[in-house]
């Protein structure tokens, strides 16, 4: 790997809007699928005090920012996709929580130095454009002892373990093919346990823990 900070990855995909949000919206909405995010929510923040300030880069269509700041946490949800921003505080408002969710690019956040407690990041990783800016725009943000979280696909996955994760979605036939394609195009563009550790050595992290849960990553890093 190169130590050029501004290395860009591939061409910005076509951003996720319109329709096509809202039928990504309504695929991962399902309720076994919000009651997944739940559990991960719980599971996730364990250990942070209650109040902390938690950043949810790239929230799509808002459904874990929402269970997060369920548990008390003060929630900001950052996504490029201005059609997600509107999904997302929809469905905020109609559930009756507080989540502020803006418009913005990850390799340059609009938000002042050490700023949240932590910073999560779901599925998205592995579509940006410019991945060591984005790292080193989560560690800026992150307070002195914050953590950040980053959990996406995993490049190994294998075709039986994409199967086995659609069929847990519980979303029917249908749509669990055109998920299972999808999921096959989108672990070209995923990172290997190897390659994230050498992404992160380029960034001020320098050091992470990488696991692989299922199809995907689950990659810790913290601010000293």
């Amino acid at each position: 790997m190169s130590n050029i900070k501004d290395r860009k990855r591939f061409k910005l995909l076509p951003e996720m809007g319109g329709a096509l949000a809202r039928n990504y919206a309504r695929q991962r909405g399902t309720e076994p699928q919000i009651e997944n995010w739940r559990k991960q929510a719980g599971e996730l923040t364990a250990g942070l005090p209650e109040g902390a300030k938690i950043l949810e880069v790239a929230f799509g269509p808002g459904y874990f920012a929402v269970e997060l700041a369920r548990l008390g946490f003060s929630v900001t949800g950052l996504d490029v996709a201005p059609t997600f921003v509107q999904i997302a505080s929809e469905y905020a408002r109609a559930q009756g929580v507080h989540v502020e969710f803006r418009e913005g690019d990850v390799a340059a956040m609009p938000f002042d130095d050490e700023s949240f407690d932590f910073v999560v990041c779901q599925a998205a990783f592995k579509n940006f454009v410019w991945p060591v800016k984005a790292l080193d725009e989560m560690y800026r943000v992150l307070r002195p002892g914050g953590t950040a979280v980053v959990q996406d696909m995993n490049r190994d996955a294998t075709d039986g373990e994409i199967v086995r994760e659609v069929e847990s979605m519980k979303i029917g036939k249908l749509a669990g093919l055109s998920v299972r394609q999808a999921l096959g195009g989108l672990r070209r563009r995923a990172y290997t346990p190897v390659d994230f550790s050498g992404l992160v050595a380029e960034t001020a992290f320098r050091t992470c823990e990488v696991t692989t849960v299922g199809i995907g990553l689950d990659v810790r890093l913290t601010r000293p």
